[in-house]
């Protein structure tokens, strides 16, 4: 086993001796300013992309730490939707059987992410701890999408922008609900 992969186990197996003591993520008494937004939005490898999502949600602005990865999910719910309209555009113009057969495969994935992507809704606001699970299941249906054109044919640009979308924001709201678990910096 590589050095990188003991360390993403070692990580892993961190979270979950920190999960079973940790509380719920935020405290609702704590409302949301610039100042928590930032220090969220800091936490992610998209610091621009999560301002800009949560700056242009008026919800943000009395929102706590649980209330802003809740307007960060129903974004996510949005690019998911939009995902599969491109798919099933796509598919409908599709002319050969491998291109209908790989974007089929994408439907599912998607159906599967937007699956998890319930779960995950669900966790956060039943306080459950799992959220962190579902979102990276969440990642990987979209993940599963992108690997269907491992190789030729190339992803149609369209989807491959509208993956990118979806991707995003479940990466923003994984390294926020990540960064309450585990602290790197300290």
């Amino acid at each position: 086993m590589s050095s990188c992969s003991q360390l993403l186990v070692f990580l892993f197996a961190a979270y979950y001796v920190l999960i079973a003591t940790s509380s719920p993520i935020g405290d609702p008494r704590v409302k949301s300013s610039t100042t928590l937004i930032q220090n969220v939005c800091s936490k992610t490898h998209n610091l621009n992309l999560c301002n800009d999502i949560l700056n242009s949600d008026p919800r943000s602005a009395h929102a706590d730490l649980k209330g802003l990865v809740q307007i960060l999910i129903d974004k996510t719910y949005a690019k998911g939707n939009f995902a599969l309209t491109v798919i099933a555009s796509l598919y409908k113009n599709a002319n050969n059987t491998e291109t209908k057969d790989q974007l089929h495969l994408c439907v599912i994935s998607y159906k599967s992410a937007m699956n998890n992507l319930n779960k995950a809704n669900a966790a956060l606001k039943s306080g459950n701890r799992e959220i962190i699970s579902d979102i990276t299941s969440v990642i990987d249906g979209a993940e599963s999408c992108d690997d269907v054109y491992d190789g030729p044919p190339v992803i149609p640009p369209k989807l491959e922008q509208a993956n990118k979308n979806f991707e995003d924001i479940a990466n923003i709201i994984f390294s926020i609900l990540f960064s309450q678990l585990v602290n790197f910096c300290e």
